[in-house]
């Protein structure tokens, strides 16, 4: 089976059709007017009631269409850096409801900060980033999410 035709960079989120766009008569937003996507700068952070994920640097900045490389820090509710967590991050784009083929790796650097190779971005378009964090002790799995999208 031959998923060539099921995900093009310029599929629409409502999977409709546009008046133009190449064979497949789809057309998306510019990255410019989706109003779902993070504005990135160093320190752009996300939290939930358990921990909080900050993104303290990313090469290319801002991360890009390709390979990217993330430093990240974790800490919990009080603030304090999560150490001995299991983290993964999981690169998906929504609108064509697929992920990467490249696995990132995750390395824990100490004082809750956290490396992450490999983060791979095929094509443009929104991509959703999210990281589980699984803190020592088993409590449940905590994620939080990014969006970034890139054009071209």
């Amino acid at each position: 089976m031959s998923l060539a035709g099921g995900c093009s960079s310029s599929d629409d989120e409502s999977g409709s059709s546009g008046s133009s766009g190449g064979s497949s008569g789809f057309q998306s937003k510019a990255c410019s007017q989706d109003a779902r996507k993070d504005i990135y700068t160093a320190g752009l952070s996300k939290k939930n009631d358990a921990l909080q994920v900050m993104i303290v640097e990313s090469t290319p900045s801002p991360p890009k269409k390709g390979t990217n490389t993330m430093l990240l820090q974790i800490v919990d509710a009080a603030g304090k850096p999560v150490e001995g967590a299991t983290v993964s991050v999981t690169p998906y784009m929504p609108d064509h409801a697929h992920g990467s083929a490249v696995v990132p790796a995750v390395t824990s650097m100490g004082e809750g900060k956290y490396a992450v190779a490999k983060l791979y971005y095929p094509m443009p378009g929104l991509w959703k980033v999210t990281v589980t964090v699984q803190m020592a002790g088993g409590a449940a799995p905590q994620e939080v999410a990014f969006n970034f999208c890139f054009d071209g």
